[in-house]
């Protein structure tokens, strides 16, 4: 939505390629020229389908006829006077094929204006016989898959006014652009996005014509250096576009006078907006997102009185909020967003009649909701979520054109306003995390008949009233989100809303639902009713609940304590969530027709005894653990892609079965917490498992080879506390991938595994309390375990001195603070990765390891010597 007022290249610069078709007298074009057109056409074939705009493209080139004045050609434009061709515009024209060097296009020697944009040319150079085309002025081969060199011959070019070559696999060398931007000194427009400018110098754009007034630099990765200033004072410039490169620009702070109308610059280091902004007078687009900008917005703002589009989101901008931008009459768009502006609304504001958006999200306003807000005559977006705003809601009392408001996260207080009515327009709004209480007025709420989504969630609502008894409804109203508003009892206007596609009240004190509720909900597809005290889903009689699009369902931490039954009839369920509840008994082979379309199934903590046949035959995630099961595993179906079943009593071995598992990428699988016994099958290290992990358990025996394959997966491994013997097997060095490795409280026998120190992504390596032994040094003296930041070698037999390299080899710790803080294992959506660690001679649980901990253990060995110096520099150690 941002760029709607940001017209495209193609609008913009179509301007090239008008022809006046109603011209009184029409030429014939010669037949030299004409069998060059056909031998043209005949070389490319037609394929729409290839276009990279389908929507606009069009074979012109099929009405073309041999025999026919080409002057009434679809696209071709002739003299008046001599019938030569002077224009071609074969702009998406499906043209498909190689552009070969030899085209009889080149013979076009009278051509003014090409336009072969947005057609596929399969990747063929630049021929340079475009450089004969010396008569043109104007020339776009934009997105038309060219690729290799600028050829030099397009210096030769000296009438262009016009060169489009963006979005095509072109590259400049130095020398061909400082030539071309010294020859071509008419030129008045100039676009070069997407291509490779790593050779050019950014002071050779001072050598552009003085007429230029358009340049548009997108997506040039690898343009870098400092920008010329003087570039923003040409005489003509009127639009500037840079983004998504390594430039450095300042804008003049002095004597800067251009006639810019278009200002964009996005993801380029520009880190001041100077006050001679407000010197720019002529500005209508001021587009300046995700830069370095910092400081305060400049009061000069408010000079600039042409002012349409304004957005200076998410850079570094800090100070009060201007006024000045408030004082904008023709500004229709206005981003503030992702910044550190703080202050408050001005009381009143009598301009921003055009205003259409305005987005003030994520910065630290402060203060009362204003009711001229609401009241802007062309306001349609406003968003002033995530900042302090407080206090209750101005009431307003005008009807505006308002379709979407969002003012989530804030602290804003009392009641919802009951002007709320005259916002007959809303389509979306969004109040949730705030502080808002009391009573929600029905009478007013139902006024808003074009609502589509509404979300009040983590308010105080105790309640939703009405001053007189109706069946309220809202006919559009698709999604509907009242979780924590601290609610009691159903809300009964909710049975009425038909069209009701999303309905959340989870987090709520509801006590009893009742399936009549949900009688007239055909089209729900998404219900939480989780985290509701003494929840009782009542059938009320006989009454049978069939939601027929129903395919997310929560009910978890709801005191359950059997399966309900309408569960059994929602064939479209795919994902349910039964968690944190009571429910016992068992899965027998009954349920064979329960849950059949069920990919995601949560049954974790209950009170589960027995599980003796699955009946979810497609199921990817499936959750038992912390139940009471016991028995032997049951190994889950092979769609199977996430399974846990840990935290029971499961008794025996692994069956070979599971070397079914781990078909799916980022396969995770845990066993651990049972009494699960005997060897691991051979093959559990081949499958794609990313996660495994099987501690607390009583497995013995080797520890089967991992990362056989090629392209394993495995990132997380985890054999604490079991009773494995024997060495660690070679083919763990093969785990590229391998982040955390748990392998304590076994009875490892091996000698310091050196092999892994060339693991790239390895971070956590545990081997307490085994046999290891030997010495810990580092081979050749290279750089080892460089991403290590968890390192727990204690209770083993290792001896002998420990090396001042292999300190030096553990950067991994020297420097965490630009790390970002998380959770590791955080990519795995059901689990995070959790470890045993020893602090002051007490066994500390860690749940989840944080991205920027770091630890080394090295207790209860045999080393000697003393403790290298080297040690203080592992900063992150705390």
């Amino acid at each position: 939505m941002k760029r709607w007022l940001i017209p495209s290249y193609f609008v913009i610069f179509s301007l090239f390629f008008t022809y006046n078709s109603s011209a009184l007298t029409i030429p014939f074009c010669p037949h030299d020229q004409s069998a060059a057109l056909i031998q043209f056409n005949s070389s490319f074939s037609i394929d729409c389908s290839r276009s990279s705009q389908l929507s606009i493209s069009r074979a012109k080139t099929i009405s073309w006829e041999e025999g026919t004045n080409c002057c009434l050609w679809d696209g071709v434009k002739c003299d008046t006077e001599t019938g030569n061709v002077i224009a071609l515009d074969l702009s998406f024209s499906c043209l498909f094929g190689p552009f070969s060097s030899n085209n009889t296009l080149f013979l076009l020697r009278h051509l003014r204006q090409l336009n072969l944009a947005g057609n596929d040319f399969r990747f063929s150079p630049v021929a340079s016989q475009f450089g004969q085309l010396t008569s043109l002025t104007h020339l776009n081969i934009s997105w038309s898959s060219f690729i290799g060199k600028v050829p030099p011959e397009i210096s030769r070019l000296s009438k262009l006014l016009s060169l489009d070559l963006s979005m095509s696999g072109l590259m400049f060398e130095g020398h061909v652009f400082e030539n071309m931007v010294a020859n071509l000194t008419q030129l008045r427009h100039l676009l070069l996005s997407e291509v490779n400018m790593s050779q050019v110098v950014p002071t050779s754009f001072l050598n552009m014509s003085s007429y230029i007034q358009t340049l548009v630099l997108e997506n040039n990765y690898e343009l870098h250096g400092k920008f010329p200033e003087d570039v923003f004072r040409f005489p003509y410039l009127q639009k500037f576009r840079v983004s998504s490169n390594f430039l450095e620009l300042k804008f003049p702070k002095t004597n800067w006078t251009a006639p810019l109308k278009s200002l964009q610059v996005t993801l380029s280091y520009l880190e001041e907006l100077p006050d001679s902004i407000g010197d720019l007078t002529s500005l209508e687009i001021l587009d300046l997102p995700v830069n370095h900008l910092g400081g305060p917005i400049p009061a000069s703002l408010g000079n600039l009185t042409q002012l349409k589009y304004l957005d200076l989101s998410d850079n570094n901008l800090s100070g009060v909020l201007p006024v000045s931008a408030f004082n904008l009459r023709q500004v229709q768009f206005v981003d503030f967003s992702g910044n550190k502006l703080a202050g408050s609304f001005p009381s009143q504001v009598s301009e921003l009649s055009q205003l259409s958006i305005l987005d003030l999200d994520r910065n630290f306003l402060s203060g009362r909701v204003p009711s001229w807000l609401f009241s802007l005559p062309s306001l349609v977006l406003l968003r002033l979520s995530n900042n302090k705003l407080t206090g209750p809601i101005d009431q307003f009392d005008k009807v505006t054109p308002l379709e979407e408001a969002y003012l989530q996260n804030n602290e804003i207080e009392g009641p919802v306003p009951g002007s709320i009515a005259l916002l007959v327009n809303l389509i979306y709004l969004d109040l949730s995390s705030n502080k808002l209480s009391g009573n929600f007025d029905l009478d007013k709420l139902s006024k808003l008949k074009k609502l589509e989504s509404l979300t009040l969630s983590n308010n105080a609502l105790l309640s939703f009233t009405s001053e007189i008894k109706a069946n309220y409804s809202l006919p559009n109203l698709l999604s509907l989100n009242l979780s924590s508003c601290d609610i009691i009892d159903f809300p009964d206007f909710v049975r009425n809303l038909e069209g009701l596609r999303e309905l959340d009240l989870s987090n709520n004190r509801i006590h009893v639902i009742e399936a009549n509720m949900f009688v007239k909900l055909k089209e729900l597809q998404r219900l939480d009713l989780s985290h509701n005290s003494l929840l009782s889903l009542s059938n009320n009689g006989n009454l049978s609940l069939f939601l027929p699009n129903l395919g997310y369902l929560s009910l978890s931490s709801c005191n359950l304590t059997v399966f309900a039954n309408f569960l059994t009839i929602q064939e479209s369920l795919r994902e349910l969530y039964l968690s944190n509840n009571s429910i016992q008994g068992q899965i027998t082979k009954q349920e064979r027709t329960w849950g059949s379309n069920l990919v995601i199934l949560d049954l974790s903590h209950n009170l589960l005894t027995v599980v003796e046949y699955y009946p979810w035959r497609n199921i990817k995630v499936l959750r038992l653990d912390s139940n009471l099961l016991e028995g032997p595993l049951l190994v889950p179906p092979p769609s199977t892609s996430v399974f846990s079943i840990s935290n029971n009593k499961l008794t025996g071995e692994v069956p070979y079965s599971i070397c079914e598992f781990g078909t799916e990428i980022d396969a995770a699988l845990d066993l651990s917490h049972n009494n699960l016994s005997g060897v691991i099958p051979k093959c559990a290290g081949l499958a794609n498992i990313a996660y495994l992990d099987l501690h607390a358990n009583n497995f013995h025996g080797n520890i089967p080879d991992f990362c056989v394959n090629e392209n394993n997966m495995l990132s997380t491994l985890n054999l604490n506390d079991n009773d494995f013997d024997g060495p660690l097997p070679k083919s763990l060095a093969n785990c590229l991938l391998l982040e955390v490795l748990i392998l304590g409280n076994n009875k490892i026998n091996d000698t310091f595994p050196y092999s892994l120190g060339n693991l790239p992504s390895l971070q956590v390596l545990v081997l307490r309390s085994n046999n290891f032994h030997g010495q810990v040094i580092n081979p050749d003296n290279q750089s080892y375990f460089s991403n290590l930041r968890i390192l727990d070698l204690s209770h083993n037999n290792f001896s002998g001195y420990l090396p001042t390299t292999f300190f030096k080899s553990l950067e991994g710790m020297m420097g965490l603070a630009d790390v970002d803080m998380a959770y590791m294992g955080d990519r795995f959506q059901y689990y995070t990765d959790s470890m045993v660690l020893t602090l002051k001679g007490e066994d500390i649980v860690l749940e989840r390891i944080l991205t920027i901990f770091a630890a080394i253990d090295m207790s209860s060995n045999k080393f000697e010597g003393t403790i290298s110096e080297t040690v203080g520099n592992l900063i992150s150690l705390q």
